[in-house]
């Protein structure tokens, strides 16, 4: 019996199919961003105006410590609508329409479905963070960033850490306008992480140190650190001091995007809540 090329179909390697239907999923999700004028206007226009709500501060002669913190806080604030915010609307609506469901039943893995819905957004807050930054130099007469690298890697950690965040909390979003109820409270903490809501330095001690650990205080630290080369006091850090705490804090962020990665590999709900 002759056997012919059709007997054994070649196979072709998972890993080289996962880039196309990421990009394809994504270009996708793109266009659903696109349509939704709401958030779009919003995530363009927020970070625009921050600088603005921040310059009476600048004018008044604020320290180096407290434009940090402004830095910080403007930063952060624009992740959270842009990453956090949006991508829980995203993943819930994703949800209740059982999108994510039929997508899961395809070839893409289930990492990629959810890492899919998670890009545009990823991208769109990389250009309005360049913004904002830009925008923050001439308005707040601010120095160019010190170190763009450690800057550029606290935001981009923290970008990526509150992507399982907004999963997390889809877990408990039923709909999407209930939404704007569920993600009050991790934005009240990751401010409160940012230094937006509460003077830090009138806090006692050991609520400062407990605030050091919240997914949101790392990312400030570290614009803080990139951008003036200061630490929380105000003093300089150079040399090995500098390297000890770009490590602690990365590892808090790294700690905090493996917690909830791992949570929602074992418990992300991908069918609508009953």
């Amino acid at each position: 019996m002759i056997m012919t090329a059709t007997a054994f179909p070649r196979t072709v390697p998972t890993r080289t199919r996962r880039a196309p239907r990421l990009l394809g999923l994504a270009a996708a999700e793109l266009s659903l961003l696109r349509r939704n004028r709401m958030q779009l206007i919003t995530a363009i226009a927020l970070p625009l105006l921050l600088p603005f709500c921040f310059l009476p501060l600048a004018q008044n002669g604020a320290s180096g410590p407290a434009l940090a913190a402004v830095l910080g806080t403007m930063l952060v604030t624009v992740m959270l609508f842009i990453v956090y915010y949006n991508l829980l609307c995203s993943y819930v609506a994703r949800r209740q329409d059982l999108v994510l469901k039929r997508l899961r039943t395809g070839e893409a893995s289930d990492a990629t479905v959810l890492a899919a819905t998670a890009t545009p957004a990823l991208l769109l807050t990389a250009v309005m963070l360049s913004l904002t930054m830009a925008l923050s130099i001439p308005v707040l007469e601010l120095p160019l960033p010190q170190n763009p690298l450690v800057l550029a890697l606290g935001l981009g950690l923290g970008a990526l850490m509150l992507v399982p965040l907004a999963l997390v909390t889809a877990n408990i979003t039923r709909t999407v306008e209930s939404a704007q109820i569920t993600s009050l409270p991790a934005m009240a903490v990751l401010m409160i992480g940012a230094g937006g809501i509460l003077p830090l330095e009138l806090l006692p001690e050991w609520a400062t140190r407990l605030i050091a650990f919240l997914p949101s205080a790392p990312i400030t630290a570290l614009v803080r650190l990139g951008w003036l080369g200061i630490d929380a006091d105000g003093a300089t850090v150079t040399g090995a001091d500098a390297w000890l705490l770009l490590a602690g804090q990365t590892g808090i962020l790294l700690g905090w995007a493996l917690l909830g990665a791992l949570f929602v590999r074992e418990h992300f709900r991908w069918e609508p809540r009953r």
